[in-house]
């Protein structure tokens, strides 16, 4: 991608970057003699301080959070004892800051419970429930008021039918022997 007979712009790039690669004069970084020293100190130190085990840790059950828990990571420390320490470090207030964001955070297959106290809402519901359980009873007793009366009058209603087929019967008897009579007259 040349421009107007000028280099292109991926060459003219790379050309700067090596320009600025060799401006920069190459400085081999000075190194102190304590520096030179110090490796040989370190391993002096390691080596005169015995590696810590199993039986040179405190127990898990007197640490608290103000305790020193470096020791636990000697190469020295079994792997379970070491878990044991870091968990009982973890368990400490200050890494147990709750932020308030998280919603199942809480723990919430506890609940504190209500004893005696009864909330206004719990009264409410309560009242609504008494009332509607009333209100049935009222409604069934006056279906079985309706009922009742109901069948009363068939009752009275079967009665009175059944007096006046009597009075048609005895009328028809009556009527029945008048009849005979005229006939035979």
């Amino acid at each position: 991608m040349i421009r107007d007979g000028k280099e292109s712009v991926l060459s003219r790039w790379s050309r700067r970057k090596l320009e600025a690669e060799q401006a920069l004069p190459t400085v081999e970084p000075a190194v102190p003699s304590e520096i030179e020293a110090e490796p040989s100190v370190v391993e002096a130190e390691a080596e005169t301080k015995p590696v810590l085990t199993d039986v040179d840790m405190p127990a898990i059950e007197s640490l608290t959070e103000d305790s020193d828990f470096s020791g636990f990571m000697s190469e020295g420390v079994s792997d379970e004892l070491r878990n044991l320490a870091l968990r009982k470090l973890f368990q400490a207030p200050v890494f147990n800051i709750r932020d308030g964001l998280d919603e199942y955070d809480e723990d919430y297959t506890t609940f504190e419970k209500l004893g005696d106290i009864v909330t206004c809402d719990m009264k409410h519901h309560i009242e609504m429930k008494e009332q509607k359980r009333r209100e049935e009873l009222a409604a069934e007793s006056e279906a079985d008021a309706a009922d009742t009366v109901e069948a009363e009058a068939e009752a009275e209603l079967d009665a009175l039918e059944d007096i006046d087929d009597e009075e048609e019967f005895d009328q028809s008897t009556e009527t029945i022997p008048d009849q005979e009579a005229k006939n035979e007259q």
